[in-house]
C-alpha cells in the first residue's frame, strides 16, 4: 500500500514523499491516520539544523540525522492488526509515529483514545504528557505561585496544568499574541520581555517572586533569568530542552538563594507514573486543558513545506498546528 509522509531531506529542505506501508506483524497494527500535532520546537530545530544533537554526537546524533521523518503525536483508526495486540479494528489510538497518512506501529506504542475525545484534541496527549513532567517533578501546594517563562504550546500546557493543580500562574514572553493568549487563560501577570528583562521586573516587585519558575523555551539566558527571578528557597524547572552549554554563577544564583534546580526531560518520570497518567491526560484533553483555544491552525499534510516556514515566522499567529489527512 502506498502512503505519504513528511521528510526533512536536509537542512531547510522539507518535502512530502511517497512510501510503501506493509502489513502489520505480530504485536503490530496498521493505522489510517486522521490528524497529527506538530511539535514546533523540536521539529524546527532539526529542520534548521540547530538541534544540539548535530554537534553533541552520540546516540542523539544517530537519531537526528537527515533524511529525518518528524513527528511523534498522531491519532488514527486501526485498520488491521497482527496477533497479540490487544487492539481491535476500529479502535482510535494515539501513537508516537512520524507524520504520515498510514503507519504500521507496535501496539505497545499506542494509547487507546476514549470515546468522545476529538481526534484533533487527542493529538495533544503526547505534549500534555511532556508538560505534566514539570508538575510531577515539581508539585505545588494550593496557592503557591508559578512563573512560566516561554509561552509556546508546552509552556501554555504547563501553566494550565499548574492552574488545575491549584497554583497562581504568571507568564512571560516576547510575543504579543502569546501574551494575550496567556492572559485569556488567566495567567497574571503576563510580562512583556521586550519591555523589561525578567530579572528587572522581579527586582522591582520582590513580593511577586514565584515559588516555582518554569523555563519553557530551552534558551540558556532564560534559564539564568528564571534562577534570578525565583524567590529564595524556590525551585527552577528546566522544562525546555537547552540547545547549548552555558555559564552560571552558582554561588549567587543557587547556593546563597537555596534554589533547587530540577531537570524535567520527559524521561525523568517513572514509567508506572506515566501509565497512571494516561487516562487522566486524555480526559484533560477532552475539555479542561482548553485544547480548542490552543489549536490555532489546521491544514492538510501536503502543505507542510510552507507551514514550517510560517510556524517560525509568525509566532503571534501560530501556537499549535494540527495536520489533517
Amino acid at each position: 500500500m502506498e502512503a505519504e509522509r513528511i521528510v526533512f531531506a536536509g537542512q531547510d529542505d522539507c518535502r512530502v514523499e511517497r512510501f510503501d506501508v506493509g502489513e502489520p506483524g505480530v504485536g503490530e497494527v496498521r493505522v489510517r491516520n486522521r490528524a497529527s500535532l506538530v511539535s514546533a520546537g523540536t521539529e524546527l530545530a532539526v529542520l534548521r539544523r540547530r538541534h544540539r544533537a548535530f554537534s553533541s554526537g552520540g546516540e542523539a546524533a544517530a537519531r537526528f540525522r537527515y533524511p529525518f521523518h518528524p513527528g511523534y503525536a498522531i491519532v488514527g483508526v486501526v485498520e488491521s492488526a497482527g496477533d497479540g495486540t490487544g487492539l481491535a479494528v476500529g479502535d482510535t489510538v494515539w501513537h508516537d509515529s512520524p507524520h504520515a497518512t498510514w503507519s504500521v506501529v507496535a501496539a505497545e506504542r499506542c494509547r487507546l483514545v476514549p470515546e468522545g475525545v476529538d481526534p484533533r484534541d487527542a493529538t495533544f496527549f503526547g505534549l500534555a504528557q511532556i508538560a505534566m513532567t514539570a508538575v510531577r517533578r515539581a508539585p505545588v501546594l494550593l496557592g503557591e505561585s508559578v512563573l512560566v517563562s516561554g509561552l509556546g504550546l508546552v509552556g501554555m500546557l504547563v501553566g494550565r496544568l499548574y492552574q488545575l493543580a491549584g497554583a497562581e500562574v504568571s507568564g512571560a514572553d516576547f510575543s504579543p499574541g502569546r501574551r494575550a493568549r496567556a492572559a485569556d487563560f488567566g495567567f497574571d501577570p503576563v510580562l512583556d520581555l521586550s519591555e523589561a528583562p525578567l530579572v528587572e521586573w522581579f527586582d522591582a516587585h520582590p513580593d511577586r517572586r514565584p515559588d516555582v519558575a518554569i523555563e519553557a523555551a530551552g534558551i540558556e539566558s532564560n534559564i539564568e533569568a528564571c534562577m534570578k527571578a525565583a524567590r529564595p528557597g524556590g525551585r527552577v524547572v528546566l522544562q525546555g530542552s537547552p540547545r547549548n552549554t552555558m555559564t552560571i554563577d552558582p554561588y549567587t544564583d543557587i547556593h546563597r538563594k537555596g534554589l533547587t534546580i530540577i531537570g524535567a526531560h520527559d524521561s525523568t518520570v517513572p514509567d508506572e507514573v506515566r501509565r497512571r497518567d494516561v487516562p487522566l491526560l486524555f480526559e484533560l484533553c477532552r475539555d479542561r486543558l482548553r485544547i480548542g483555544e490552543l489549536r490555532t491552525h489546521e491544514a492538510p499534510m501536503a502543505d507542510a513545506p510552507r507551514l514550517y516556514d510560517e510556524l517560525e515566522s509568525n509566532l503571534d499567529q501560530y501556537l499549535a498546528l494540527v495536520l489533517t489527512y
